[in-house]
């Protein structure tokens, strides 16, 4: 048997997963016990949130022969470390997969070329596997090469199929040299690609919308969902049991207001995730419309989008932590009100007079040196630079109490 036919046929109960969460991570079984959760039954199980992970998780001990991922970093100004086994790998990559060869099954023959240019991550780490097990003609593009590198490559090997992200696509529409390169499909990941981001991608090369395929996942779950068309709605991978949570005014959930159907906080359960204990997992992400749906006769898990997140990671083509920017901005503007929109670019609404030049490029240098992995995607030329613009204090559309790091730009 296959290793991808092990992974899909395996009997992966609850009381399984949350067995083996309890026994790699002496915390999860310590929280467990103290909530009185039962671990067969989800609605008694405990939430993970941000302040949790922080706690245990993101800087804990090593797991046997884990794979090691970083994002921006925790309140402790330490970076979050995320951690996957070889069973995670292998999931992850059959989840792709299945979901690649049915959305491409008749777009592709043999031979295809396929391009992936994506950030760090886990995500672009398993893309070439992804599409090579396919029998694609795969070829990744250096994401650490300045931008005019990308368009370059990806213009000589003319892809049937681009695999990137939306901020990322946009920077290279933009560029010099002109993208010449003609995809056939467009697969994105990594930022919200909302619809008219969509048909605007498709008519600029000459495809149908349907031929662009938006998909979500995060470096600690790995594949969550993905657009499908048929029924114009984001459907959940069979691993994820989500549910959906209404926050309170500080932008808390808790296990007694969460529900498997409405809009609000999403909350995930993965059922093939081993090096991460995402049971109950509390994302950030903001969903409208949780619903079963059916799709072609099957009961299906989906929302009708995605609409922001209200944890402070914002993406500026790599995560960046509510932490890194308040302590960027107060360096450089201490005591200063601000806020974060997030539209074609990654802006900082500073309550000031003026912004002076100097300023802003302090705030860029100091958010380079807290997230390397932005750092490096601002240097190759993939995003600009952050704008720092001054506002004044009526303007912010913040309440009184807390900073808001997702706003959507003007």
């Amino acid at each position: 048997m296959s290793v991808y036919a092990s992974i899909e046929n395996a009997p992966r109960t609850l009381e399984r997963v949350v067995t083996g969460h309890m026994r790699r991570f002496p915390w999860y079984a310590d929280l467990l016990r103290r909530s009185g959760g039962q671990p067969g039954e989800l609605g008694t199980l405990p939430l993970i949130d941000q302040p949790i992970l922080e706690r245990h998780y993101y800087t804990g001990p090593e797991l046997p022969g884990a794979s090691i991922f970083h994002t921006s970093g925790t309140a402790r100004g330490v970076r979050k470390r995320i951690q996957y086994s070889d069973w995670d790998d292998d999931a992850y990559t059959a989840q792709r997969r299945r979901l690649f060869a049915d959305f491409l099954h008749t777009r592709r023959t043999p031979g295809t070329r396929v391009v992936c240019d994506l950030g760090t991550g886990h995500a672009a780490a398993l893309s070439y596997r992804v599409f090579a097990d396919l029998g694609m003609d795969t070829r990744d593009v250096d994401f650490t090469a300045p931008l005019s590198e990308h368009v370059a490559a990806i213009n000589s090997w003319q892809p049937d199929v681009l695999f990137t992200m939306p901020m990322i696509l946009d920077q290279m529409l933009h560029a010099g040299p002109a993208l010449t390169a003609r995809p056939r499909t467009i697969i994105v990941v990594g930022d919200l690609a909302p619809p008219a981001w969509r048909a605007n991608v498709a008519a600029r090369f000459g495809i149908a919308t349907e031929d662009v395929l938006d998909i979500v996942g995060s470096i600690e779950v790995g594949a969550i969902a993905y657009l499908d068309t048929r029924i114009h709605r984001y459907v959940f991978h069979d691993h994820i049991v989500a549910e959906v949570a209404e926050p309170d005014s500080d932008g808390n959930v808790n296990m007694r207001n969460c529900h498997p159907h409405g809009d609000g906080v999403l909350v995930l359960t993965s059922m093939a995730r081993e090096y991460f204990p995402a049971i109950r997992y509390v994302t950030g992400d903001l969903v409208a419309d949780l619903r079963k749906a059916e799709v072609e006769g099957r009961s299906v898990t989906s929302c009708a989008r995605f609409l922001g997140r209200t944890t402070g990671d914002v993406k500026h083509g790599e995560r960046i932590s509510s932490h890194d920017l308040s302590q960027a901005v107060a360096s450089v503007f201490p005591g200063h009100p601000f806020e974060v929109s997030e539209g074609g670019t990654l802006c900082v609404h500073v309550v000031a007079d003026h912004v002076a030049e100097e300023q802003r490029r302090a705030l860029n240098q100091a958010v380079r040196e807290a997230a390397p992995d932005v750092a490096a995607m601002m240097e190759a030329g993939i995003v600009g630079e952050i704008d720092v613009v001054a506002t004044t204090l009526d303007a912010l559309r913040s309440g009184p109490a807390k900073r808001r790091f997702n706003l959507p730009g003007a």
